[in-house]
């Protein structure tokens, strides 16, 4: 065989080996959605510990060394109505195989990435900030971080930087077993569609900008995408206070 024929049949096995791992790579599950409150109902920006009464049931959660299924909604729900004195009662967005999944302990093989999104600076925008979120992105990330997660973190980006942060950290939980996001800010629910509410939301207009100017909990739920588990806490409210205007 001559050296072309050579060289052209192994530029072929190259394409065709590199094509066999494309088809053959883990698509990415369907995130679960864990959120601090129930629909049309608010959360706490700070409980007993200095932070969202959720976030201090997501940081106990993760120091568990096996942590099942039926472990995982348990806590995150009596955990969260006890730091909140019974405000908030956590909900989660689909059941939960209880024979396959479990939370606690991780495989070393895993590859675990998270990603830890707050609005907390409300300064300009005319309503209250929120000092228990930026509280809770310290303690959120350190305890992830703990628990063998890289982890990355953003406050109060505006669109440009959370598209860019979004787009990167998408691409990173591609290449990863489990991905986590948590999230918060000040928040509101409108037939069903959550959004965040950014420092520079124009809180005098309502919810007339939401489309525009606020940021659709899916979008950044849809960065998680990898391949064995990805879940999404949402520490913000489920109310719509613009209703009352």
């Amino acid at each position: 065989m001559s050296f072309f024929m050579k060289s052209m049949v192994y530029v072929i096995a190259s394409i065709i080996l590199n094509l066999t791992s494309v088809s053959l790579a883990d698509p990415p599950v369907e995130p679960i959605y864990i959120y601090g409150s129930q629909p049309g109902e608010g959360t706490l920006d700070q409980g007993e510990d200095g932070g969202n009464p959720f976030a201090s049931a997501f940081v106990y959660l993760l120091t568990h060394e096996i942590l099942t299924s039926d472990d995982f909604r348990s806590i995150i729900i009596n955990r969260t109505l006890e730091k909140s004195w019974g405000l908030q009662y956590p909900d989660i967005s689909s059941s939960i195989d209880r024979e396959l999944w479990q939370f606690l302990p991780l495989s070393s093989a895993d590859r675990r990435i998270a990603l830890v999104v707050v609005f907390s600076d409300y300064t300009n925008a005319g309503t209250t900030s929120l000092p228990g979120a930026r509280h809770d992105l310290d303690r959120i990330s350190q305890a992830l971080s703990i628990t063998g997660f890289e982890v990355h973190t953003t406050i109060d980006p505006d669109q440009s930087q959370l598209n860019s942060i979004l787009t990167e950290f998408s691409e990173r939980s591609r290449a990863s077993d489990i991905a986590v996001v948590y999230t918060t800010g000040h928040g509101v629910e409108v037939e069903g569609t959550i959004y965040l509410l950014p420092g520079d939301y124009p809180f005098i207009h309502g919810q007339s900008q939401l489309n525009a100017r606020a940021v659709r909990l899916e979008r950044i739920g849809g960065a998680v995408q990898a391949s064995k588990a990805n879940l999404v806490f949402y520490g913000g409210c489920r109310n719509n206070p613009f209703d009352e205007y």
